[in-house]
């Protein structure tokens, strides 16, 4: 494989997830389970779509330098896709479940995927600028993630004291927020490797 043709392979991944992760963003925010369940088949399909190509640079003998760094991408990238997989399962059920979140609670969520999705399109510019200033960008995205979270976590917990939050939407809640935090951790890890 040619640098080109990895930077295409990888801004492609990253393009594609957007319509994807707008789907999850508006399913949740919305409560509409055939819009989170659309976002997750696109998302599904970039993972599928990648696999086999995925799968012949492993099993190839003869490796250059492109190749490799391929591969060092791929773990990133598989822990980004675990952590966005995670997110989604926790918000379905949250909709299966009919576990009703308060208005502040799904707006807090939305918040904090929104700046989820800046973080994955300042993915795609480092992918395609190779500008290492887009790397502080997405350090600080998740640090804003983290920051807001934490905010958002005590919030919560005043929620619950308050009896405006119930144990069982509590739960569902605190892993959603966890999954945001995990994606955006993985967005920095992937990045400091390109």
């Amino acid at each position: 494989m040619e640098e080109k043709e990895l930077t295409q392979r990888l801004y492609d991944m990253f393009e594609a997830a957007m319509p994807a992760l707008e789907n999850i963003t508006n399913g949740f925010l919305t409560q509409d389970q055939a819009m989170l369940q659309k976002g997750e088949t696109q998302f599904v399909e970039i993972l599928s779509s990648n696999l086999s190509f995925s799968e012949k640079i492993v099993t190839e003998g003869q490796k250059n330098d492109v190749d490799k760094k391929f591969l060092s991408l791929l773990v990133p990238l598989q822990k980004i896709a675990a952590a966005v997989r995670s997110l989604m399962a926790k918000q379905k059920t949250t909709l299966r479940r009919d576990v009703i979140f308060s208005a502040k609670a799904v707006m807090e969520v939305t918040e904090l995927l929104t700046v989820m999705k800046t973080q994955f399109r300042e993915t795609i510019d480092l992918i395609l600028t190779k500008n290492l200033l887009m790397k502080e960008d997405i350090r600080s995205g998740m640090e804003r993630i983290l920051e807001m979270a934490d905010k958002y976590t005590q919030v919560h917990q005043e929620r619950l004291i308050t009896g405006a939050s119930t144990p069982k939407s509590s739960y569902l809640y605190l892993d959603i927020i966890g999954s945001i935090k995990k994606v955006a951790q993985e967005l920095v890890s992937f990045s400091e490797r390109i």
